[in-house]
C-alpha cells in the first residue's frame, strides 16, 4: 500500500500539491465562522440524569418566573467616608446608573406603570415602549418593573428573546434592604440574566455596562459626567461576568498559543535543521492541515453532525502541530538518508513514504485509538475533544505523507540550502541535515559520544540505573498518588487577577459574604404539600409553616453548615426578618414573594418551594463545595415531621451543586480513561510488537511517568501559589494522561522497531544500544519539538492551561530523554542478560548466544 502511494506521490507531486492549495482555499471560502457553531454553556454539557440538571428541570416546570440562571453584579462602594455611602451615592445609583443601563439595554422604564400593576394586582401595558413589560414576577416595585422587558440585541437587528429578567437594586421593596452591605459602605445592583453564565447572548450586556462604569483600572463615561459622585467606586461583579471573562481569556489562549507555537516551532526547526527551507516545510504542512482540520471541524459542527466547545481549538492545535511536526520529521530524515546513499529526488520520495509511511499511520493510530477512547466519557466536552483531536489526526498524517513530500519535491536541490545545490547529495553521519547543528556535534563526535557513553553505562550496570531512575522519580508519583483528588474546579483562580470579574468578586468580598453572587438554591418538591400562603390549612396538609420550621433548623446550624442567611416563602428577606418586621409587614412581604418562592405552574401549583441559601465562600471555591456537601447530607435530617414522609424530594440548583455535579462526572471519567486509554494502547503494542510481556512493560512505564509528571506539576505550582494552591486544575489528569499516554507509546513503538531491527544483525543485548544510538537523534529532537509545542499552551492567561502546557512538556521530555532513554533499555538489557532468571522466558527475553566480539559495539549509521 505504501509503496504504491509513495511511486504515485513522486509521480503525481505537482498535482497534490495543487489540491492541497485548491482544498484549503476552497474550505477556507466554504466553512463558517468559528465562533457562529460553537455551543456556550458549561454545565449544560452534563448529562440529564445529574442532580443540578434534574433541579433545573423541576425549577422550569415549577414556576412561570423565569428566575435567573446568572447575574451581573455591578457593585458600588465607598471606602473612605466613615458613614459609608452618601445619600448622593444611592440618589446617583437610582437616578443616573440604572436608568442608563435600562436605556442601553432596551429595558421599559415606567414606573407609574409598576405602581398601577401594583395597586390593582394586574400587569399594565406601555403603550408608548417599543415592546410591552412582562408580566411582573416578584411583585411590581420600582426597580423590577423597569427591567421587565428587553429589546434588540446592541450588536443586532433581529429581535432577540430578553436575558434581563430583573434589575434589583437598594430600592427594591422586597429584598432592597438585603443588598446594602452592614457597614453601609457597599451596595449592590443585580442584573439577573435568564442565560447561563458562559453565554456568548451575555457579552453585549457586560460590555454595555463597562462602558458605563469603566473596566478594572480604566474610568467609565459616568465617570467622565458631570455629577458623578466623587470618591464612588463601582466595579463588576457577577456569575456572568465570571463567564464572559472565562470566554475572553479562552479566545486569547487560543490567539497567543497559536502565535507562540508557531514561533517555537520555527525556532527549534532552526536549532535542529540551520536550513530556513527544511524548516519551514514542516511548518508549512502543519500550518495548512491544521487550519483545514478546524475547517472541517465548524463544517461537522454547522450540520450537526459534531459539537464544539469555546477552547477547544487549543487542544487540538497543540496536538497536531506536536504530532504533525514529529511526522514530517520522520518522513525527512528518511528522505535524507536515502538521497545521501545516491537516491535522486524522485527516488527518495518514493522510498521514504513507502518505508516510512506505515510506521507514521501505526504511530498516528495508536495516538487517534488513544486519544478516541474520550469519546467513552460522559461528560460532554471530554466526548468532543475526543472527536475533535482524534479525527483531526488523519489530517495531519495525510499531510506528512503527500504535502511534505510534495514541499521536498518542490524545493528539490533547494531543501538543504546554503549547504546543498546538487541532485545527488554526499553521504552524510544520522539521520538529520548535515546543515544542522546537532550534524555539527555529530562531526565532532560530540553527540556520538554521548550515546555511546549512555550505551556503555548501560551495559556496565543497567540493574542500578534501572533501581536509580526508579528511586528517584518514585516520590514524585506518591505526591501525585496522594494529591490526585486535590482538584480546583474554581474559575476566578483561573483568570488574571485584573479581570473586571476578579476584581469585583474581592470588592463584593470585602463587604458581604462571598456566596451573595450565587446562592444555593433548594428545591423542596412535595406533591402532597401546599406551600402558598394563602392556601386553606389543615392538620393534614404542610404548608409554608413548615417551610419556616425547616429553614428555622438549617440556621440555627448555620457554623457547621457553613451558611451565612437563608431566604424563602417563611422569610423573604433573610434571616434577619425575624426580628425586624412586625406582623403586618410580614404578611404584606409574604404574599408579595409568594411567585419567587412558591410553584405556580399548573399540576405542580404550591407542590414546589424555593429556598435561596447564601453560604459564606464563594461560590466556585473548593470550601463552598465541602459546605454544599455537608449541607446535602444534613438538610434531609432537619425536615419537619409534616414533610418527613418519604414523599419530599430536595433537589439542589446553582453552580455549586453544578460545580460538584461536573467533580463527580469527571472523576468517573477520569477512572474509565485510566481503564480503557492503557487497553487499546497495549493491544496495538502487541499486535506491533508481538510481544504481550514487553508491551505490558512499555504500559507500566508510560503510566508511571504519568504519574511522576502528575507529582512534578503539583509540586511546581504549589511553590508558585504556595499561599493559597487549590490544587491543579480539574482538566489537567484527564488530557495529561489521554495524550501523554498515547504520545509516549509513540516513541516506544519507534525505538522498540528498530531495537528489533537490530538485534537481528548484532543479537539481543547489543541490538538494543544500536537502536538506542540510532533513534537517539531523531526521537529526540521529536521529543523536544512536541515539548515546545505543548509549552506554548503556558503562552495564554488561564491558569489551567499553563498547569497543563507545563504537563504535558515535561511529560513528554520526561518520556524522550529519561523513559526512553534509560527506563525502557534498562529493562530490556537485565531481560535479555538473564537476571530474571528462568522468569525471562515468559517476560519476552531471548535466549543468550555467545557471540565473540566485544559488547560495546561502535555503529556508522
Amino acid at each position: 500500500m505504501f509503496e504504491r502511494l509513495g511511486h504515485f506521490v513522486s509521480r503525481n507531486w505537482a498535482v497534490l500539491l495543487t489540491g492541497w492549495i485548491v482544498a484549503f482555499a476552497f474550505l477556507f471560502w466554504m466553512a463558517p465562522k468559528w465562533d457562529s457553531v460553537i455551543y456556550d454553556g458549561e454545565f449544560h454539557y452534563l448529562p440529564d440524569r445529574f442532580p443540578s440538571r434534574q433541579a433545573e428541570a423541576l425549577s422550569k416546570k415549577s414556576f412561570s418566573s423565569n428566575f435567573g440562571e446568572s447575574n451581573v453584579v455591578i457593585v458600588a462602594r465607598r471606602e473612605n467616608s466613615p458613614d459609608g455611602l452618601l445619600d448622593e451615592d444611592k440618589t446617583f445609583i437610582e437616578e443616573t446608573l440604572v436608568p442608563r443601563i435600562e436605556k442601553w439595554l432596551g429595558l421599559t422604564a415606567e414606573k407609574d406603570a409598576s405602581e398601577a400593576a401594583e395597586q390593582s394586582g394586574e400587569s399594565a401595558k406601555n403603550s408608548a415602549a417599543k415592546e410591552p413589560p412582562k408580566e411582573s414576577d416578584g411583585g411590581p416595585n420600582p426597580s423590577t418593573a423597569k427591567a421587565e422587558a428587553q429589546g434588540t440585541s446592541p450588536n443586532s437587528g433581529a429581535k432577540q428573546e430578553p436575558i434581563v429578567s430583573r434589575i434589583r437594586t437598594y430600592s427594591d421593596k422586597e429584598f432592597g434592604q438585603l443588598l446594602i452591605s452592614d457597614d453601609q459602605k457597599s451596595t449592590l445592583v443585580i442584573l439577573e440574566l435568564t442565560t447561563d453564565f458562559t453565554e456568548r447572548r451575555n457579552e453585549p450586556t457586560i460590555a454595555k455596562i463597562e462602558q458605563l462604569i469603566g473596566k478594572s483600572g480604566q474610568v467609565g463615561e459616568l465617570q467622565q459626567e458631570k455629577g458623578f459622585p466623587p470618591g464612588l467606586d463601582l466595579s463588576l461583579s457577577g456569575l456572568a461576568t465570571v463567564g464572559r471573562d472565562m470566554r475572553d481569556a479562552a479566545k486569547k489562549s487560543a490567539r497567543a498559543t497559536e502565535a507562540a507555537t508557531i514561533v517555537l516551532v520555527i525556532v527549534l526547526l532552526f536549532a535542529i535543521y540551520r536550513a530556513p527551507i527544511l524548516a519551514v516545510i514542516p511548518l508549512a504542512t502543519v500550518y495548512i492541515s491544521v487550519k483545514i482540520a478546524i475547517m472541517v471541524l465548524s463544517l461537522l459542527a454547522q450540520a450537526g453532525w459534531i459539537q464544539l466547545f469555546s477552547g477547544i481549538e487549543v487542544y487540538v492545535t497543540v496536538v497536531l502541530y506536536g504530532a504533525g511536526v514529529d511526522y514530517c520529521m520522520f518522513l525527512m530524515s528518511r528522505y535524507k538518508e536515502e538521497l545521501d546513499n545516491g537516491a535522486s529526488f524522485d527516488e527518495a520520495i518514493a522510498i521514504s513514504v513507502s518505508r516510512v509511511g506505515a510506521a507514521l499511520a501505526a504511530s498516528a493510530g495508536t495516538v487517534m485509538c488513544g486519544i478516541g477512547m474520550m469519546c467513552f466519557t460522559q461528560f460532554a466536552k471530554f466526548q468532543q475533544a475526543g472527536i475533535a483531536m482524534s479525527s483531526s489526526l488523519i489530517f495531519v498524517l495525510a499531510a506528512a505523507l503527500t504535502l511534505t513530500p510534495a514541499l521536498l519535491r518542490l524545493a528539490g536541490k533547494w531543501t538543504f540550502w546554503p549547504r546543498m545545490q546538487t541532485e545527488r547529495l554526499a553521504a552524510a553521519q544520522g539521520w538529520v541535515s548535515p546543515t544542522s547543528l546537532i550534524s555539527r556535534l555529530i562531526e565532532r563526535e560530540w553527540f556520538g559520544q554521548f550515546w555511546d557513553k549512555i550505551g556503555s553505562v548501560l551495559l556496565k550496570r543497567p540493574g542500578t540505573i534501572w533501581v536509580v531512575a526508579f528511586l528517584l522519580m518514585t516520590p514524585f508519583a506518591i505526591v501525585a498518588y496522594l494529591s490526585q483528588n486535590k482538584l480546583s474546579y474554581g474559575l476566578l483562580s483561573e483568570l488574571p487577577k485584573t479581570d473586571s470579574s476578579v476584581v469585583g468578586a474581592a470588592a463584593v468580598q470585602t463587604h458581604f459574604a462571598a456566596g451573595i453572587t450565587g446562592p444555593v438554591t433548594v428545591l423542596v418538591n412535595n406533591r402532597d404539600a401546599d406551600f402558598r400562603t394563602d392556601a386553606d390549612l389543615d392538620d393534614k396538609r404542610p404548608g409554608w409553616r413548615q417551610i419556616q420550621t425547616f429553614v428555622d433548623s438549617l440556621y440555627e446550624h448555620r457554623e457547621e453548615l457553613g451558611i451565612v442567611d437563608i431566604r424563602s416563602i417563611a422569610y423573604p428577606l433573610g434571616m434577619s426578618e425575624r426580628v425586624k418586621l412586625d406582623p403586618f409587614q410580614r404578611r404584606v412581604l409574604l404574599k408579595r414573594a409568594q411567585s419567587i418562592y412558591v410553584s405556580d405552574k399548573p399540576g405542580l401549583s404550591g407542590q414546589v418551594s424555593r429556598i435561596d441559601v447564601v453560604m459564606k465562600d464563594d461560590p466556585f471555591s473548593p470550601g463552598s463545595m465541602s459546605a454544599f456537601d455537608h449541607l446535602r447530607g444534613a438538610a434531609p435530617d432537619y425536615l419537619p415531621p409534616e414533610l418527613d414522609t418519604g414523599k419530599t424530594e430536595l433537589l439542589y440548583l446553582g453552580a455549586t451543586p453544578s460545580i460538584r455535579d461536573l467533580k463527580t462526572i469527571t472523576g468517573e471519567d477520569q477512572v474509565r480513561i485510566d481503564f480503557l486509554v492503557p487497553i487499546v494502547v497495549f493491544i496495538i503494542l502487541v499486535v506491533l510488537l508481538r510481544r504481550i510481556a514487553t508491551s505490558a512493560y512499555l504500559i507500566f512505564t508510560v503510566f508511571f511517568s504519568y504519574f511522576v509528571t502528575l507529582g512534578v506539576t503539583f509540586c511546581v505550582f504549589y511553590c508558585i501559589h504556595w499561599h493559597g494552591f487549590a490544587g491543579l486544575d480539574w482538566k489537567v489528569p484527564m488530557f495529561l494522561f489521554t495524550i501523554l499516554v498515547a504520545v509516549g507509546e509513540d516513541y516506544n513503538i519507534l525505538l522498540m522497531a528498530r531495537i528489533e531491527e537490530e538485534q537481528q544483525t548484532h543479537g539481543p543485548v547489543d541490538g538494543i544500544i544500536v537502536g538506542l544510538r540510532k533513534t537517539g537523534s531523531i526521537i529526540s529532537s521529536c521529543g523536544i519539538i512536541m515539548a515546545g509545542t505543548f509549552s506554548a499552551l503556558m503562552a495564554g492567561s488561564l491558569e489551567g492551561l499553563a498547569q497543563l502546557g507545563f504537563a504535558l512538556a515535561f511529560g513528554v521530555l520526561l518520556d524522550t530523554f529519561v523513559v526512553r532513554t534509560i527506563v525502557v533499555p534498562a529493562y530490556l538489557i537485565l531481560l535479555h542478560q538473564g537476571w530474571f532468571g528462568s522468569l525471562g522466558r515468559y517476560l519476552g527475553a531471548v535466549p543468550r548466544v555467545t557471540v565473540d566480539r566485544p559488547q560495546t559495539v561502535a555503529v556508522k549509521d
